[in-house]
């Protein structure tokens, strides 16, 4: 039922109710006769976007809502359309979509852009759905514990309540000290980012409680930015009311932002993602009833702008060297690295053992195949990949680039810092606060003798605004005095807490003995993994020319020597080796 006001829908199980004088907001939802918003509830669409460069002549304002209608082979649905017109600080047009199937126990969401070249440029660091829920019905959190890491998230599934929150003193942004409130909630600080996960293998997550559950279920992840590496939040608890999210654009933990110049033709479709409300108290079951619809065929039906049909997508097969360590196969952005890819979709998948590889449902286009593969440096990259439609494309073998057996290594080239001291406790707030135990005399690495206990997985620039000293690798070499090409990789390079990222790049200065290398990130490169409960973000590479002496070498790593006070940076470290030669 639509009135000038409002978009009513009931599907049997699911009844909602859709603003048009808020646009796209969600003022009610019930599903088998229970209010799940509570009062002061909603859901909504929000983003956080940025004119680039100066205005250009904007179209007449067309703001429409659109109630489409129709029929698929499991009955009707409808779709709730609202069209935006381009705005100064979104010179784009923008779908936000509200979907509901007779007789479905959900809702599918769905969001389009379209940038026609004739408008200014802009950035956007996030967009999401949000739904704001009954705290008083749902009281527990369901997510997958990460791949890497100690697991903890069953045992931490009771959320504190919102007047624990609002009673505990805040420690940084949407992080509580729980010690003096009496909470459930097994650790003593809360904060929403422990509750982030790897894009790579996430599906389902979700809130639950009082015989109610509702999941975010998104098993076609091809327009998230970022690709299988990057991480991002889920859902959380606030002062004021549980939060689930659909999250597919952020910039959370180093991916970067959208950017579309003035000129530069773009449009792209995230979702549909479906959202799946289940009754019962068995966690496992609603889980895996949430993740049981295939919902395949009817977004070919449904048809949103920009989507493509299945029959027109198509499978990539490759195959690289064979191994036992873990490898990923990955469809992006052409040309770019596959951590950056954001204007266009991704695909990836699991190698197995005999080195092949199997990509499906890939729209058309031309894309960058990169093979990353736990513990060898060097990737697989291969560019121009043509994907035509409705096609089943086999990739030429490709080897693994041959890498030089290094005189030292520290550590494993894994994307992540788990394997150092902390490392496989890092989702949790605040890990500096072992640091001086841990290291009584900083962190000072012997080449032969220290192991990764001796190496923690992140370096602080500051801990309680003391500034800490720097680390310090020592060495022998086995031979006379030689060059030699030290690599460092990071797993991630972040702000030192939550704050505006200061213009400033920041450094990590590189002394080997008598030479020194300033490694420059641009302030926009810096993003809040490790502050952020991580233990890696976007990763970074590079390789330094060093001279060697036979005893006595020392390397010496220091973030921002020489910088403003108001820079404050956290790295991890991936890991560090050193061959000799050039």
């Amino acid at each position: 039922m639509e009135t000038e006001t409002e978009i009513l829908v009931d599907n049997g199980p699911v009844q909602l109710t859709v603003s048009k004088t808020s646009p796209a907001r969600l003022t009610a939802l019930r599903f088998e006769g229970r209010d799940l918003l509570g009062s002061g509830g909603r859901g909504n669409y929000d983003m956080n976007n940025a004119r680039e460069g100066d205005a250009l002549p904007l179209p007449p304002v067309q703001n429409t809502v659109e109630l489409r209608r129709g029929s698929d082979n499991s009955g009707d649905f409808v779709d709730i359309a609202f069209r935006y017109s381009p705005t100064n600080g979104g010179p784009f047009w923008l779908e936000r979509h509200h979907i509901v199937r007779a007789g479905e126990p959900g809702l599918h969401l769905a969001t389009v852009f379209q940038h026609p070249p004739e408008l200014h440029g802009f950035r956007s660091d996030q967009h999401r759905y949000v739904f704001y829920l009954d705290p008083a019905l749902f009281t527990h959190a369901s997510v997958e514990d990460d791949p890497i890491g100690d697991p903890w998230r069953a045992g931490a599934a009771v959320l504190p309540t919102p007047a624990e929150l609002a009673a505990a003193p805040m420690v940084m942004d949407a992080t509580h000290d729980l010690s003096a409130v009496g909470s459930a909630y097994p650790r003593r600080y809360y904060t929403k980012y422990d509750w982030a996960t790897w894009v790579k293998d996430h599906v389902v997550h979700g809130l639950y409680g009082n015989g109610y559950g509702i999941w975010c279920v998104q098993p076609n992840r091809e327009a998230f930015s970022g690709g299988p590496v990057r991480q991002d939040l889920n859902l959380h608890q606030t002062t004021s009311r549980p939060v689930l999210l659909v999250e597919p654009h952020a910039t959370h933990y180093g991916a970067p932002p959208v950017r579309v110049a003035a000129g530069q033709e773009w449009s792209k479709t995230y979702g549909p993602y479906f959202v799946c409300f289940t009754t019962g108290t068995d966690v496992a079951a609603m889980r895996a009833s949430a993740v049981a619809h295939d919902h395949r065929d009817f977004h070919d039906r449904l048809a949103l702008p920009g989507w493509v049909p299945s029959a027109e997508r198509s499978t990539v097969d490759g195959r690289v060297d064979p191994g036992p360590a873990p490898a990923v196969a990955v469809l992006s952005d052409n040309g770019i690295d596959h951590q950056r890819t954001v204007l266009g979709y991704a695909y990836w998948a699991d190698v197995r053992r005999d080195g092949r590889f199997s990509l499906p449902g890939v729209r058309p286009g031309t894309y960058r195949l990169t093979v990353y593969r736990e513990g060898v440096w060097d990737d697989v990259v291969r560019d121009d990949v043509v994907v035509a439609p409705g096609c089943r494309l086999r990739l030429p073998f490709t080897a693994f680039p041959r890498s030089v057996r290094p005189l030292w290594q520290i550590g494993t080239p894994n994307r992540t810092s788990v394997e150092f001291r902390r490392g496989r406790e890092f989702r949790q707030w605040g890990t500096s606060r072992f640091f001086a135990a841990d290291f009584p005399d900083g962190v000072v690495y012997t080449v032969g003798r220290s192991g990764p206990a001796d190496w923690n997985y992140l370096q602080f620039q500051r801990i309680d605004g003391v500034e800490q000293a720097p680390w310090r690798i020592l060495f022998d070499v086995p031979q006379p005095a030689n060059t030699a090409t030290l690599t460092i990789a990071l797993a991630a390079w972040g702000m030192d807490t939550a704050r505006d990222i200061p213009p400033t790049p920041p450094n990590l200065t590189v002394h080997v003995n008598d030479t020194s290398f300033a490694w420059t990130f641009e302030p926009d490169e810096t993003r809040g993994a490790t502050y952020r409960s991580g233990c890696g973000g976007r990763t970074f590479r590079r390789s330094f020319p060093v001279v060697l002496r036979r005893t006595g070498n020392e390397i010496v790593l220091r973030i921002n020597e020489g910088s403003p006070p108001e820079l404050g940076n956290d790295l991890a470290y991936d890991a560090i080796k050193l061959e000799l030669g050039r």
